[in-house]
C-alpha cells in the first residue's frame, strides 16, 4: 500500500477547507527530482510542524468515501509507482463530479508515463509536467507545464494566488477547471 495522507481541510493556499489534497513524504516519493529540488519547500514545512512527516509516512488508504469537489493531488511528494499511480487512477474514476489536479516531476521517468498519460486521460484530471531551468527535457506533447517564472521557454499566466488576484486555489480554479494553458509560479 502507498503511503501518504488524505485530508478535507485543504491548506492556507488551496483555500482552507474548501479543496481536499494527497500529500506524501518529499524527496523518498520523488523519482523525477531535478537539481532544482534541492530547495523544495516543503523541507522547512516539516522542520516546523513536527507532526507532518509522521503522517506523511503512514500508509494511505483509498479510496477516501468522502471528498471534496476538487482535490490537489501532492502538495508534498509525487507519483513514484506504476502500482500508486494505478490506485489514484481508481479513486479518480470512482469520484467523476471531483476535480483532481496534479503537478509533477515524474513524467520525466520513462517506466511512470505511460501510467501518468492514461491517468491523465481520465476528463477530471489535470496533470502537469512541473518543470524548471535545470531540466533541458521537453515535457511530453500535450501537457500542460508548470514552469518557474522566469524560465523563458514557457508562456503562461502566472499563479493568481501568488500575485494575490484570487485569495486561493479554490477561488481561482485555473489549475483544474479544464483550461489548457500552462501556469507559472514565483519561486516559493
Amino acid at each position: 500500500m502507498a503511503t501518504g495522507m488524505y485530508t478535507n481541510a485543504g491548506n492556507k493556499k488551496l483555500g482552507k477547507n474548501k479543496i481536499g489534497v494527497v500529500n506524501r513524504e518529499n524527496r523518498v516519493t520523488c523519482p523525477g527530482l531535478s537539481d532544482f529540488c534541492e530547495f523544495c519547500y516543503v523541507d522547512d514545512y516539516t522542520k516546523i510542524y513536527k507532526n507532518v512527516l509522521p503522517a506523511y509516512r503512514r500508509e494511505l488508504v483509498l479510496p477516501v468515501k468522502i471528498i471534496r469537489p476538487a482535490v490537489r493531488i501532492h502538495a508534498s511528494g509525487d507519483f513514484d509507482t506504476v502500482e500508486y499511480i494505478e490506485q489514484i487512477h481508481d479513486w479518480v474514476r470512482e469520484h467523476p463530479d471531483t476535480l483532481f489536479w496534479a503537478y509533477t516531476r515524474s513524467w520525466r521517468v520513462a517506466g511512470l508515463l505511460p501510467a501518468l498519460e492514461s491517468l491523465r486521460s481520465e476528463p477530471n484530471v489535470q496533470l502537469f509536467a512541473s518543470t524548471d531551468k535545470t531540466i533541458a527535457e521537453p515535457p511530453p506533447d500535450g501537457w500542460r507545464v508548470a514552469f518557474i517564472i522566469g524560465d523563458d521557454r514557457y508562456d503562461g499566466p502566472a499563479c493568481m494566488e501568488q500575485t494575490g488576484a484570487k485569495s486561493d486555489c479554490a477561488a481561482c480554479g485555473f489549475c483544474f477547471k479544464g483550461q489548457s494553458k500552462n501556469i507559472g509560479f514565483a519561486l516559493h
